[in-house]
């Protein structure tokens, strides 16, 4: 019976490295020739997809659910408005941080935004050719507000930790924490309260007329719960955060030890 398959990017294709394992390859190839979808489920915006992963899925959903295509055709689409942008710059603002936007086509942010980010990229020994491969083509402005077509922020550099950011934000916006290899409070990601995977993995499903029994999500960091908690099958990484590990259905091996391959092979996907 076909399923529809949902992974997220960073933890989970690939490692914290920009590895992808050549199990992860070779098991997501066997995959769609047995008849299953598969769907990129990521907080990446478009720009900062690798390329060539769209070679091998049928579909997207990204920046966090507010973007959703399938086969190439867009389905939905929802942009954060200016109240809420300005709201949230003031918020993080006032914790010393410093924001960046993200639309389908780029990265919009600050000089000192951007001045910091490069600076943090490179005292993690991350070389030019990958810092651009993270960043992508990005704009520099002063005034996001401006901007018509932000699908989700993310902040760095904050004093404040992640609990309390999400309090001041929260009649509009929902705060997850990054999704680096180790957990940091100073940063975060920025999305429009209830725009989230699991809603974009719903706006998938309806396009398909199936229903969510008939999918399985792969996931590892803390913007994948809701994600792992909605999908028919819920299965965290083995290198995942210990609270996504807990609402999970399958807890497969890390990235790095054929983990994605591990656990279609147990879910009956691929021989």
């Amino acid at each position: 019976m076909k399923k529809v398959l949902f992974f997220d990017i960073d933890g989970t294709l690939y490692d914290f490295t920009g590895h992808m394992p050549d199990s992860t390859l070779s098991a997501l190839r066997q995959a769609r020739k047995k008849g299953h979808e598969l769907v990129i489920c990521s907080g990446r915006s478009k720009y900062q997809v690798y390329p060539e992963l769209f070679e091998l899925f049928d579909g997207y959903v990204g920046a966090a659910g507010a973007y959703v295509e399938q086969n190439g055709q867009v389905i939905y689409e929802h942009f954060m408005q200016e109240d809420t942008i300005k709201e949230a710059v003031d918020v993080i603002s006032k914790a010393g941080g410093v924001v960046a936007a993200m639309t389908e086509h780029n990265l919009i942010l600050s000089e000192e935004c951007e001045t910091y980010l490069l600076h943090k990229f490179r005292a993690q020994g991350i070389g030019m050719d990958m810092i651009a491969r993270i960043m992508g083509d990005y704009e520099l402005t002063e005034d996001l507000s401006e901007y018509k077509n932000i699908e989700k922020m993310l902040y760095y550099r904050s004093s404040w930790p992640v609990a309390k950011v999400a309090e001041a934000l929260q009649d509009s916006c929902d705060i997850t924490a990054s999704s680096f290899e180790d957990p940091v409070e100073d940063s975060g990601e920025i999305t429009v309260k209830n725009i989230n995977k699991s809603l974009g993995m719903q706006k998938y499903m309806e396009q398909l007329h199936m229903d969510v029994a008939d999918t399985i999500a792969f996931g590892d960091g803390p913007n994948d719960l809701d994600m792992i908690a909605y999908a028919g099958v819920g299965v965290a990484m083995g290198n995942a955060r210990e609270e996504l590990k807990k609402i999970a259905d399958f807890v497969t091996k890390p990235v790095n030890e054929g983990g994605i391959a591990y656990a279609m092979q147990k879910l009956g996907l691929i021989d």
